[in-house]
């Protein structure tokens, strides 16, 4: 084995080679480094702030009631809306971002609550989160601008989830502030920020989140809000920026929307393909950025035509479809407000570039900068405001007064003001027209008149025509208020110039500069119509599979002709047919059709829908029929369809789709009303009625029976006219029945007009058959059809035969269910109750609702008395109203129909007005006083002699009546059963006392020993005394059960109601009176009778003995000696056997009044 060798070691080194590190990597670490290195851990726990809890709370659906009445805004971190409004004043951006982040957080986040306490809470706070979301508005930054519109319309929406806020009364103190925001974001030198500035202007304009066109042209977009109200007064500051906004805009730039231009790209590709693969893919990108740039082009001059839209829809403050006219812009001076908000030292008006109007010019400030520069504003006149240097007029010199009285020379300032209005209108309107003239450029003109276009462009053709008739509709307005100043100016230069040459220099010269622009205006729309007409009507470039699109763009096209065309704003009424009518008349007249199956299938809101397209025909129709005014040498009416034949072929037409005849089974000559039945036509005609075209075919009709109503007998008015015009009236209560009450104005339109013809009928019944004219056998038709055609309103809804159901009979009235009549406002009802009263005869079906619409009128009254939930029902004073004029017509209706009509509308049958009482008391049995008051009142003047005639016919129901409290148990209490038999037995005791009281003033018998020959037989006194003993026992009932009558005087006043018509009975009905003492008197003696009983008796004999009103009773008991010796014997027994009692008091005192009254005949 080979040794081994031990290997020695080298010497260590006293200085080591530092290693170095490779390329890439780390140098490794020292021997003797030492590793400093540590590690942490933390809990996250949430913030215990109690004001971040309650902020969540508030925010959670749980939120606690002390949270929310603090009204303040958290976000979903708890930040609140100062700390959140801090952050929009810094110089970052995103930080301004985040800030606008957390508010619109904040003010989602309310939509968990109920939609009354998240409007309040955001109500309080609008005054701080205003002023500073306007700000930014103006930011430089796209996505705070894009934050802040989106958080305004998070606000509108908000405001308008509640019921009570939907008219956004609470934004309209703030209206000034926000036009000042948003003129200023129209005149900023920025373009990004003048286009959200007209977002804005659309926003405030609109009142909602995100306007378009189709609520522009819906109905319901004319019932505008209190704040869009108040923006009409500030529409003149907005316009011009508006106008500048929509010039810098081009219509013409889509080249690749239109056909034409598709076919000059198609006719291109050739060419293209030539190209190489390099210039091929760099052709692609740039036509993508194109496109795209187009397609932004095409959304923002979109944007632009709808604000201006809704803002010159804004500055009408009426709907014109209602009225026909445009009322005049209100009066600038009424705008006296009263916000919470204040304008510091941060903002002042300055005049802003070439347009010199007042722009907002903003200085950032510091956090201590509203102290003692702030002002709070209470009007309009406390916004600060500037000299303006060229006109040396302040920007509050809108808001002067303007005379509207004074008939005298305008002040030059005036005239300046005038001019300069009818100037503006007169630019936006040549602005109009040029844009028109760009978007029909875009399309390709066909051999006649018309033009062919893309549906690309139809939405944008469609916004401009409604700003040129929204923008012409705001000239007629305001050219209303100043036509007394400037009369109608003749449009020859000539005359014109030799009127400035007869009159002064001076004196005429502002006043024909006016004039001069009144006819500049004119000129403008003579120019625009020529445009629309040779435009008219647009077309596609083949087939299309939305024809009805294309309709809509030509309707609207229309209705601007007919607008534009159909006033005589600037002559007397004497030029001739205009060319745009025989057009706008050849178009009409075959499109002049109904079809109900397209209504079913087009809902409302759709703004393409066919029936909204009708509506607008219906509106140039309506420019057709009706006269334009009259002439000034005599009384002949001017149409601007002059032709006479034209005008009756489209009313034809118009009453063919809208008005056909109807079935009634009454009519006797079949002159309007159709021979066979129409039950299909008619479930389509009440279709037909709910659509807005069927609405303003309602009011056609009414316009044209309000200019023909008192002349329809007349020899001028041709007898086809006539009998067209009542054939429409005729269809008029489908269309009321087919509203249910949903169109208050129009359903009070329709019954006037209708009643309005019905007067004719009552003026022409001495007509005798043989000579009565075709008129007016069409008129009675009218009348004879009407009285069933008008049963409908007043049957319940679900029980109406529209309603195709079958009838059920109930014991009991469900009061849950409406009619018509009772959701119509009074002034409608008055009119629909009064035209019943006018056609006399009413049917049975109709008395027979009209008193379930009386009764449960009572009842709603005792359940809104009593606290409970309301009724909808008439009025009290509207059911007194539908008695008298049932009354009224009483002799035109057979007597039990009359009677049935009184008793069921007194709802003293069923008396469910006490079921509704939530206190059961004794009281409960006067709670029908005054409906007995009234049945009783007109029982007795229904006829002559009615206690022989009616009396007899009522006696059914009175016996069944005085059975009621007979039949009521011991010892049953308050109850509502005790209650309901008591009120029948106290109204059959009334109403035979009314007749009786009746009978003796007809004989003028009042102190005379009068014996009343009402009651006809003994076992009906049976009946009677029983019922009256038996009502004085259960009274008697309730005073020793509960504390109804620890009072001595409600005992009193308790008696004195009860004993009221029993003392008329006793006094005038022969032995009456005796034969209830002997009656009170062994009732008293028998056993088993409670002290209470015993003790009302006691009473209610004290309280007869006593009376005075109505009748003496002490004067036919002196008079009578049998009665003296029967009181006597009464007294005397009563007083043995409560002789020792607690009643003995009341014995003694029963028998001094009897001595005392028989003594004093001695």
């Amino acid at each position: 084995m080979a040794p081994t060798t031990n290997k020695s070691k080298p010497p260590a080194r006293d200085f080591a080679k530092r290693p170095r590190a490779k390329v890439g990597k780390r140098a490794p670490a020292k021997v003797n480094a030492t590793d400093t290195s540590f590690k942490t851990a933390t809990v996250a726990v949430r913030s215990q702030g109690q004001s971040l809890d309650k902020g969540r709370q508030q925010q959670g659906k749980d939120a606690t009631l002390s949270s929310a009445k603090r009204m303040e805004l958290f976000s979903s971190r708890g930040n609140t809306l100062a700390t959140l409004q801090m952050s929009l004043r810094h110089h970052a951006a995103p930080v301004r971002a985040s800030g606008l982040k957390g508010i619109r957080d904040a003010v989602q986040s309310l939509s968990l609550l109920d939609a009354a306490i998240g409007v309040a809470i955001l109500e309080a706070n609008l005054p701080s989160l205003l002023p500073h979301l306007c700000r930014c508005w103006l930011d430089e930054d796209d996505d705070v601008r894009t934050l802040a519109l989106n958080l305004y319309g998070d606000i509108l929406k908000c405001l308008t989830s509640s019921l009570e806020s939907v008219d956004l009364k609470c934004l309209a103190p703030f209206v000034p502030f926000l036009c000042a925001y948003a003129s200023s974001a129209l005149n900023s030198l920025d373009r990004s920020i003048r286009i959200d500035g007209s977002s804005i202007v659309a926003m405030l304009a609109s009142a909602v989140q995100s306007p378009s066109f189709s609520q522009l042209m819906s109905s319901s977009s004319s019932k505008m809000s209190a704040m869009s109200r108040e923006l009409s007064h500030h529409v003149d500051s907005l316009l011009p920026s508006m106008e500048r906004l929509l010039t810098s805009v081009s219509l013409g730039r889509r080249a690749s929307s239109s056909g034409r231009s598709a076919e000059s790209q198609k006719s291109n590709t050739a060419a293209g393909q030539k190209r190489g693969r390099s210039g091929k893919n760099a052709s692609s990108v740039q036509t993508k950025a194109v496109s795209k740039r187009e397609s932004r082009e095409s959304t923002t001059a979109q944007s632009i035509l709808l604000s201006l839209a809704f803002l010159l829809r804004t500055s009408l403050i009426s709907n014109d479809d209602m009225s026909g006219m445009n009322h005049t812009i209100r009066d600038k001076t009424q705008r006296d407000l009263l916000p919470s908000l204040y304008v510091s030292g941060e903002c002042s008006f300055l005049k802003g570039g070439s347009a010199q109007s007042n722009s907002l010019l903003l200085i950032r400030g510091t956090k201590g900068s509203r102290a003692a520069d702030e002002t709070r504003i209470c009007s309009i006149r406390d916004l600060p405001a500037i000299q303006d240097e060229v006109t040396n007029n302040s920007t509050n010199a809108l808001v002067e007064d303007i005379p509207t009285d004074d008939h005298s020379s305008r002040p030059k300032e005036k005239d300046a003001e005038s001019m300069e209005k009818v100037q503006q209108m007169t630019s936006l309107l040549e602005t109009l027209r040029g844009k028109f003239v760009e978007i029909a450029h875009l399309g390709k003109k066909t051999d006649a008149n018309g033009l062919m276009s893309s549906s690309n462009d139809l939405e944008t053709m469609d916004v401009l025509v409604q700003i040129i008739r929204l923008s012409h509709s705001r000239f007629q307005s305001y050219y209303q208020s100043i036509s007394k100043y400037y009369p109608r100016t003749e449009t020859d230069a000539s005359k014109s110039n030799k009127k400035r040459e007869k009159g002064g220099k001076k004196s005429t010269k502002d006043l024909q500069n006016v004039q001069e622009c009144l006819v500049a205006y004119q000129t403008s729309v003579d120019r625009v119509l020529q445009l629309l007409l040779e435009n008219f009507p647009v077309k596609s470039f083949g087939e299309t599979t939305n024809p009805e699109r294309y309709e809509f763009t030509n309707a609207c096209i229309c209705s601007a002709l007919a607008e534009l065309g159909g006033g005589a704003l600037f002559d007397d009424g004497k030029r001739k047919t205009s060319p745009w009518v025989n057009t706008v008349f050849s178009y009409v007249l075959p499109r002049l059709t109904c079809d109900q199956d397209s209504y079913e299938s087009n809902p409302e809101d759709d703004s393409y829908s066919e029936s909204i397209s009708t509506n607008m025909l219906l509106k140039v129709v309506m420019k057709l029929l009706l006269p334009i005014g009259n002439k000034s040498d005599d009384n002949t009416k001017s149409y601007l369809l002059n032709n006479i034949v034209k005008r009756q072929e489209i009313l034809e037409a118009f009453a063919k789709a809208f008005f056909p005849q109807v079935y009634c089974q009454l009519a006797p000559h079949h002159a309007i009303y159709a021979s066979s039945s129409t039950v299909e036509l008619e479930r389509k005609m009440r279709n037909v009625a709910t659509t807005a075209a069927g609405r303003t075919a309602c009011i056609l009709v009414t316009k044209l029976v309000a200019q023909s109503a008192d002349s329809l007998f007349n020899d001028s008015t041709e007898t086809e006219y006539a009998t067209l015009l009542l054939q429409m009236i005729s269809v008029l209560p489908t269309y009321v029945v087919a509203w249910e009450g949903k169109y208050p104005t129009e359903t009070g339109l329709a019954l006037a007009s209708i009643l309005s013809v019905v007067r004719q009928w009552e003026a022409s019944g001495n007509v005798s058959g043989d000579s009565k004219s075709p008129v007016t056998l069409a008129l009675e038709e009218l009348c004879l059809g009407l009285r069933y055609s008008l049963e409908a309103l007043y049957i319940p809804i679900e029980d109406s035969p529209v309603v195709q159901q079958p009838r059920k009979k109930r014991k009991k009235a469900n009061l849950k269910q409406t009619c018509i009549l009772e959701r119509l406002p009074e002034q409608a009802q008055k009119l629909a109750i009064g035209l019943a009263g006018l056609l006399q005869s009413p049917t049975e079906v109709t008395a027979k609702q009209l008193s379930q619409i009386c009764s449960k009128a009572f009842i709603s009254h005792i359940a809104t008395t009593n606290g409970d939930q309301e009724y909808e029902a008439v009025s009290l004073d509207m059911a007194n109203y539908i008695r008298e004029v049932v009354h009224l017509s009483r002799r035109t209706m057979p007597m039990p129909t009359y009677l049935s009509f009184l008793l069921d509308g007194s709802g003293i049958e069923l008396t469910i007005g006490i079921s509704l009482m939530q206190k059961q008391s004794p009281d409960n049995v006067f709670l029908y006083d005054s409906a007995i008051d009234q049945l009783s009142r007109f029982l007795t003047t229904s006829c002559d002699k009615a206690s022989q005639k009616v009396l007899p016919m009522l006696r059914p129901i009175i016996e069944k009546w005085l059975l009621a409290p007979t039949k009521i148990k011991e010892n049953e209490g308050a109850s509502n059963e005790t209650m309901r038999l008591l009120v029948q037995g106290r109204s059959a005791i009334s109403i035979l006392s009314a007749f009786t009281w009746d009978d003796v003033l007809s004989h003028n018998c009042v102190d005379d020993d009068f014996i009343s020959s009402t009651i006809l037989d003994d076992k009906l006194d049976q009946l009677l005394l029983n019922s009256i003993l038996s009502l004085c026992e259960v009274s008697g009932s309730f005073w020793s059960k509960g504390s109804h009558f620890d009072d001595t005087e409600a005992q009193q006043l308790y008696l004195a109601k009860l004993m009221g018509p029993v003392a008329v009975l006793l006094r005038y009905r022969k032995g009456m009176l005796k034969q209830f003492l002997e009656t009170v008197s062994k009732r008293v003696a028998a056993q088993g009778m409670s002290e209470s009983v015993v003790e009302i008796y006691m009473k209610a004999i004290l309280m007869i003995l006593k009376s005075k009103d109505p009748v003496l009773m002490t004067s036919i008991i002196q008079r009578s000696d049998d009665l003296q010796k029967v009181l006597l014997s009464v007294a005397k027994s009563i007083e043995t056997i409560v002789s020792g009692g607690p009643l003995a008091h009341l014995g003694g005192k029963l028998q001094h009044h009897v001595n005392t009254i028989c003594s004093s005949n001695q």
